[in-house]
């Protein structure tokens, strides 16, 4: 019993030690203390090296992988995650992915569709949505916490409410609001909130510039922190 619980307290101290401490040569410096993030935005896999246009943005907090494409004045924000491990996905000029979207693409549909994920220009992903294997055209809003499903397909001009779930292979057409769980036609939208999409992407465009003047320097406020810490001895 003495030995067991003898374990068991080494078992602790080594799992506490793990979570918070890592090594460097003969010193240990806590996680919590450390200076430097290690999120990396963009993470190659293989041969595949996520693609982003000069003037797109990236949050620091957000993470491509593999074979992803961000074009002219895209953005995607902090915590969403891009995963292009078994297919192509495309985020088109002016779209912007919100906070901690999931996009992903399968290897193959059952649909029998094209299981890339393709999304076009002056898209808006609201927060927290889920897209998988679909095909999103120009000018559509996507609303918040929508799960958009393999060979699913929104025509241009388009908006999905809040919380919609798009099942395979279900074709949302232009012009139109769906919304709900399944998703079910609402009604034609206007001219002027078919408008109001393109000025909702036009606005996230602008507003990145904001947010990529302040992250994308040549160097990070930690460093900075560092280097006057290694001035004074402390480091």
């Amino acid at each position: 019993m003495a030995l067991l619980q003898r374990s068991s307290r080494s078992l602790a101290s080594s799992f506490g030690c793990a979570k918070t401490c890592l090594t460097r040569g003969m010193a240990t410096t806590n996680v919590a203390d450390d200076l430097y993030s290690r999120q990396r935005t963009i993470l190659p896999l293989g041969a595949a090296v996520p693609q982003v246009s000069v003037d797109a943005f990236v949050a620091p907090s957000a993470t491509l992988i593999g074979n992803v494409q961000v074009v002219d004045m895209a953005s995607v924000w902090y915590g969403a995650v891009i995963r292009g491990d078994l297919n192509h996905i495309r985020i088109g000029a002016f779209s912007n992915v919100q906070d901690k979207c999931v996009i992903h693409a399968a290897k193959s549909s059952p649909t029998g569709l094209s299981a890339r994920t393709n999304i076009g220009g002056f898209v808006t992903i609201g927060a927290g949505s889920i897209i998988r294997s679909c095909n999103i055209a120009d000018n559509v809003m996507v609303g918040k916490r929508c799960i958009l499903m393999e060979g699913s397909e929104v025509e241009r001009d388009s908006k999905l409410e809040d919380g919609t779930v798009l099942p395979p292979g279900r074709l949302i057409p232009s012009g139109q609001l769906w919304g709900g769980n399944p998703a079910q036609y609402r009604r034609d939208l206007s001219h002027e909130e078919i408008d109001a999409i393109t000025e909702h992407a036009e606005q996230c465009a602008t507003l990145q510039k904001d947010h990529k003047g302040e992250f994308f320097l040549p160097y990070s406020f930690a460093y900075l922190e560092a280097e006057k810490l290694r001035a004074s001895g402390l480091i």
